[in-house]
């Protein structure tokens, strides 16, 4: 076995263990201030977080799920900081016996019931793996439903002013292959959200890439040579890259609020194979091997699955490799 192979393999088994990694399917909300407004979340038994913004104090947004008698309505709330608003949730609902003071701005159904689920106001900040990020929770609380029918959360904003808060609802990990798919473009939304600019998330990787293609292609002792696969290829490696050490930096911002996690290691999975896959087809594009645009293909594959280069940087890596595949095979055709 040669060191390309033993890599492979390395990735493939330690592909095997994010089998068990848990995560919560992202989407940014707005728009969403008026019980008629609501955002509407498909399936509350599934994982998913919610990331909102209170436009200011008082604020109230409103999200909608069905449920079924006996299913169990699991959510938490958290914020990235904790110095303006002050988050609170309320469940209404069919067959709730009402508890609490209503929080002023949040509209009751009628035959509807509520529980008010106040907060605790977090010390410290918990890490966030499968982002990353340092988050402070302020309440988590379950429910098991009597009735079927309509439910509600209000989410309100009891602070002195505006921000960002998270709802995450449900408790099955299950992703459609879409929604697994597009998670790094969601994550690169969140990013923005958590408070990072826009510049930064979306300049980081193309002043990798740039800096990366202009060594490969003109300051390299032996420069590649410019065509459309190298160039794709290239492009898709350097994302690869690029994704992996914007991740490193996240982490290493929130570990430094929350101190070391050993969830850190659910991380370092997720920046060690997009690592290993950019590196190897950066290895490619310098140094032809056999069965090229065959193992360029499955980097690309592989890279979709672990969420490598921005989705952008598979995709280009798998046009790499169909046009080596059809470049070749034209040649074979040749008399």
């Amino acid at each position: 076995m040669n060191r390309v192979e033993a890599a492979f393999a390395v990735i493939l088994i330690i592909l095997s263990l994010t089998a068990c990694v848990s995560g919560h399917s992202p989407i940014l909300t707005g728009g969403n201030e008026g019980i008629e407004n609501a955002v509407l979340i498909d399936d509350p038994l599934k994982s998913w977080a919610l990331y909102g913004t209170f436009p200011d104090a008082g604020s109230v947004s409103y999200y909608a799920f069905s449920l079924e008698k006996g299913d169990r309505l699991w959510f938490s709330v958290f914020t990235p900081e904790k110095e303006v608003i002050y988050p609170q949730a309320v469940l209404i609902g069919p067959g709730i016996e009402s508890t609490g003071e209503v929080p002023a701005g949040v509209v009751l159904l009628e035959n509807n019931g509520y529980i008010v689920v106040p907060g605790k106001f977090p010390d410290v900040p918990e890490y966030e793996p499968f982002t990353p990020s340092a988050n402070y929770q302020w309440s988590k609380f379950e429910y098991i439903a009597e009735v079927p029918g309509t439910y509600y959360i209000a989410m309100v904003n009891k602070g002195t002013g505006p921000g960002n808060y998270g709802l995450a609802v449900g408790y099955k990990e299950e992703f459609t292959l879409s929604e697994w798919v597009l998670i790094p473009l969601s994550i690169a939304n969140v990013r923005i959200w958590e408070g990072s600019s826009p510049a930064f998330v979306v300049g980081f990787p193309l002043f990798i890439v740039w800096i990366g293609l202009l060594y490969l292609f003109r300051f390299k002792r032996e420069p590649v040579r410019i065509n459309p696969e190298t160039l794709a290829g290239g492009t898709g490696g350097f994302l690869y890259v690029a994704g992996s050490v914007f991740m490193l930096i996240q982490a290493c911002i929130a570990l430094v609020k929350t101190g070391f996690e050993a969830s850190f290691l659910v991380t370092a999975i997720f920046i060690l194979i997009p690592m290993i896959l950019g590196v190897l087809i950066l290895r490619y594009m310098v140094k032809p091997v056999r069965y090229q645009g065959i193992k360029l293909l499955l980097l690309g594959v592989l890279g979709l699955v672990v969420w490598a280069g921005y989705v952008a940087g598979p995709v280009l890596v798998i046009l790499s490799g169909l046009m080596i595949l059809f470049k070749r095979r034209g040649r074979a055709k040749q008399p």
